[in-house]
């Protein structure tokens, strides 16, 4: 007996849906075990590393081709990662780094709605789109550092209320989606998968505030910040997919089974943890 055409296609698409599955919990796993139990200057070595992965996959897709460069690029990213890491201590200093990155991510919507018009919406120039990753990755090794040493158990949050709203998205949008969010430059995201991200977000924000003990108006503004924060996630997510479209490439790379590189498992995270980290910082302030 034959197998049927249906049986065909389901099974890459099994496999592959295992693969992503198995990388995600390995990886999640090693990432929580390494939070809860090892300091910050442990988690900056770990990190580290896939910031310097990150910075290849990005210098390839910027156009950076030959290895002397791609190598360059990665030692200059790492190097202005540790520098503002340790210049970067006091955390009013901080937000002088992060609102213009916020208004950074700003203009990276403003070119993502350019981009469905279709017109260009990404520098030409490799020192340019150069700089630019270093506006989006050293800031997300930064604030995930900086979350840690807040409070470990807000990093944590941050990844779960991510890691939950990239499912539900993809969930929901499988089901119940029709209506493209931005189709000329991610096809199979839809506004259904936005509302069922966002919709994830609230028992994650509901669960973290019990659990930290926040009074009712302070709970109100976390909520509010989770949505906030996985509203952004989109924008970085679809914000890497104009770059990878740009590039001409489905994948960012090929590291992670199921996921592809290293970006593409960051990619939502780019945008969300400043956003995450400042928010912290102004709404719910610590003492």
């Amino acid at each position: 007996m034959t197998s049927s055409p249906v049986g065909q296609t389901q099974r890459p698409a099994a496999r592959a849906l295992r693969a992503r599955l198995l990388t995600a919990g390995t990886l999640g796993t090693a990432l929580v075990l390494t939070i809860v139990y090892a300091g910050t200057a442990v988690l900056a070595l770990v990190l580290g590393v896939f910031l310097a992965l990150a910075a290849v996959e990005w210098g390839n897709l910027a156009g950076w081709g030959t290895p002397a460069r791609r190598a360059a690029y990665v030692g200059l990213t790492v190097a202005l990662a540790a520098g503002s890491w340790v210049l970067l201590t006091d955390p009013a200093t901080r937000q002088w780094l992060l609102w213009p990155v916020l208004c950074g991510w700003g203009v990276a919507f403003a070119a993502l709605l350019l981009a469905e018009t279709g017109r260009p919406a990404l520098p030409s120039g490799r020192w340019a789109l150069a700089a630019t990753g270093w506006v989006v990755l050293i800031p997300l090794w930064l604030c995930l550092l900086w979350l840690h040493q807040l409070n470990p158990t807000l990093l944590l949050a941050l990844f779960a209320l991510i890691w939950l709203a990239d499912s539900a998205a993809y969930f929901v949008g499988r089901r119940w989606g029709q209506r493209k969010l931005a189709p000329k430059t991610s096809p199979g995201k839809t506004w259904a998968g936005v509302g069922g991200a966002l919709i994830a977000a609230l028992p994650v924000g509901l669960l973290i505030g019990a659990l930290e003990g926040y009074g009712a108006a302070t709970l109100a503004g976390f909520c509010m910040l989770c949505l906030l924060t996985v509203a952004a996630s989109v924008v970085g997510d679809l914000f890497e997919s104009l770059l990878k479209r740009r590039a001409g490439v489905k994948d960012s790379g090929t590291l992670l089974p199921g996921h592809g590189g290293v970006l593409d498992r960051v990619d939502s995270l780019t945008a969300a943890a400043p956003l995450f980290y400042l928010g912290m910082t102004l709404l719910v302030p610590r003492t």
